[in-house]
């Protein structure tokens, strides 16, 4: 076998699917994209040889015939995939499954299975290296909640073809209501996975839940994207902590060991931290008034109070109240 004849079978080997069929003519065009100079019956003689020495299937029920990797053929990597490689796959299966349209997933499960097998054999200092890495949530661990069969695959499916379709959701209050929905982007949060979105014809941004969606249907028409809309921007702009209005200047004292972490993780790029008269630790620092920022607070305790600006000291002075009463067993 000459060299070329080598470079081009190979060239036909990668362009080969392995989850839907190719013909003959749609090879021919790709290895001559690659520079090949070939004829299309020259196609055809290296299919047959190399459906002989590797895991290909035939579609001969198809007319012209179609041609892909048997599903659950191993990959062919040359050069072969080494043990950084393998760890790299191992990784993006491990945290990012959620992360990626299953469609995606399908297409790296080989790449996965060759990752365990490069791993399993290995002798190196990566071979247990996924044992030593974990990835845990900030604040009380709760359970991953349970989607309808089907939901997340259309939904991905419906942002990477950016098109619209039609959900049966279940709001908060219980109520069961039919949306179509323009799908913008998905944020997943601790343990919820949340799509920003658009709905009908309306061009406000908000948020559903996957959890509650029911059922879904992918329509055929496109989706429509609010002008200048950035998933990025809307993170930022704090549509995830629930704003309360816009920047104030945080005054709080907290103990001084609760106050600790914040030299090293800023609040703001104002922040300052002083000691007070009282032996505690004084911080002010200019952030967004949001629901987030009062959750965060309250899970300080009595470790923390709030100085200012008064509308949030007083806030929180009658969320004080309230919690004297009803742990007193005071009606509130």
């Amino acid at each position: 076998m000459s060299s070329s004849t080598l470079l081009r079978q190979w060239a036909l080997l990668n362009a080969i699917p392995r989850h839907r069929d190719i013909t003959i003519a749609e090879l021919h065009k790709a290895v001559r994209d690659l520079g090949f100079e070939t004829t299309k019956r020259t196609i055809e003689r290296d299919m047959q040889e190399l459906e002989t020495s590797f895991p290909l299937k035939v579609n001969r029920r198809a007319r012209p015939y179609g041609y892909r990797w048997d599903p659950v053929a191993k990959v062919l990597d040359i050069p072969g995939m080494d043990p950084a490689t393998a760890l790299s796959f191992t990784l993006v299966e491990k945290h990012l499954e959620r992360l990626m349209p299953r469609s995606a997933l399908e297409h790296l499960e080989p790449h996965f299975a060759r990752a365990k097998e490069v791993l399993d054999k290995s002798k190196g200092p990566l071979k247990n290296w996924t044992e030593k890495v974990r990835v845990i949530p900030r604040g009380q661990r709760l359970q991953e909640p349970a989607l309808q069969p089907g939901v997340l695959d259309t939904v991905y499916r419906a942002l990477l073809e950016e098109k619209q379709f039609k959900v049966r959701y279940r709001t908060k209050q219980g109520d069961e209501k039919e949306y179509v929905v323009h799908p913008l982007g998905l944020v997943l949060r601790d343990q919820v996975a949340y799509l920003v979105c658009t709905l009908f014809n309306y061009s406000d941004v908000l948020q559903l839940v996957l959890h509650r969606m029911l059922a879904v249907e992918l329509l055929d028409d496109d989706a429509v994207r609010p002008e200048g809309f950035s998933l990025q921007s809307y993170i930022e702009g704090a549509h995830f902590d629930y704003p309360e209005g816009g920047l104030i200047p945080l005054q709080v004292l907290f103990a001084p060991a609760s106050a600790a972490h914040l030299s090293e993780t800023k609040l703001s790029d104002d922040q300052r931290i002083e000691p007070a008269p009282d032996g505690r630790m004084r911080v002010t620092a200019t952030v967004p008034d949001t629901q987030q920022l009062r959750w965060w607070l309250l899970g300080f305790g009595d470790r923390v109070e709030v100085v200012g600006p008064p509308a949030l000291r007083e806030e929180f002075a009658r969320i004080a109240e309230n919690l004297a009463r009803r742990y007193a067993g005071v009606e509130a």
